[in-house]
């Protein structure tokens, strides 16, 4: 009986999923960035479907199911994906969650629900990376996106190419300075002209949607306090001690210093006692 009714819901879903039909809407694309060039990403689609089989399917789904390849194989959305390229860099801790149906307009015979992907980006290593950071002088460290480690189309100019209904919003620390942007962010259109490159003012949060981004390019300086660098340096020379005297040559080093200790402390017992005579 049981193998019955699992045949009989495969079957069902089988069905459903012949007949679902899924369309995306809307794409943001929400980039954290750290103090040290690693991210946070979050990603959110809003996907629309018909009322009949592709609802069932995404309930179905939902409660079933929480990979981003099976969820990518029953909307059949390309879209259905990580916009930032394992080719560049490391992804950790990807999760996918669906949302409940959020809304349904009954007049054009659609629902709409969220789903949400989001996951973490490392620092930049060895050339890869969201993020290179180059510490051109200290204390303070260029920080500049990589638009190729975007999966987005890039044309052979290197122009960023958003599909309709996208947009990427990137989130910087608060304390950077002489950020530059190669193209205007939309959220800034009401701060001053619409060709604005180097930025000073209090944001730090800023939204692309256009459907072109001519040679796109982001960057922004961080300077560290310098207490900052103090305590870094300090906490860099103890470690490098720690790890000197419990390496391979640690052993060594300390034979060598307890003999010159002792050498030392009969060598002035010597003189003491000579001394007396």
């Amino acid at each position: 009986m049981g193998k019955t009714h699992f045949l009989l819901a495969a079957l069902l879903l089988f069905s459903c999923a012949a007949h679902a039909d899924f369309t995306m809407r809307n794409l943001g694309v929400y980039i954290d960035i750290g103090k040290d060039g690693s991210a946070n990403v979050e990603e959110r689609l809003l996907v629309a479907m018909d009322m009949g089989a592709s609802r069932d399917l995404y309930d179905a789904t939902r409660s079933a199911y929480s990979d981003l390849a099976t969820w990518k194989e029953r909307t059949g959305l390309s879209e259905m994906r990580h916009h930032v390229s394992r080719a560049k860099t490391e992804l950790s801790d990807l999760r996918v969650t669906p949302q409940a149906i959020d809304h349904c307009n009954y007049d054009l015979g659609l629902c709409f629900a969220t789903v949400v992907i989001d996951y973490s980006l490392p620092a930049a290593q060895n050339g890869s990376g969201l993020v290179s950071v180059n510490r051109y002088k200290p204390r303070t460290a260029l920080f500049s996106l990589q638009p190729d480690a975007l999966s987005f189309e890039q044309t052979k100019s290197g122009d960023l190419v958003l599909p309709k209904g996208t947009n990427i919003t990137l989130t910087i620390p608060q304390n950077a300075e002489k950020i530059y942007f190669s193209s205007p962010p939309q959220n800034l259109a009401n701060e001053g002209s619409s060709n604005i490159r180097y930025y000073d003012g209090k944001t730090r949060q800023f939204t692309w949607n256009s459907d072109l981004l001519p040679q796109f390019q982001f960057t922004y300086e961080v300077e560290s306090p310098l207490e900052e660098e103090v305590i870094g340096f300090f906490s860099e020379s103890q470690g490098s001690i720690t790890g000197f005297f419990f390496g391979p040559e640690g052993m060594a080093a300390m034979l060598i210093l307890a003999a010159a200790v002792v050498s030392i402390y009969y060598c002035n017992k010597f003189n003491v006692l000579a001394a007396k005579q």
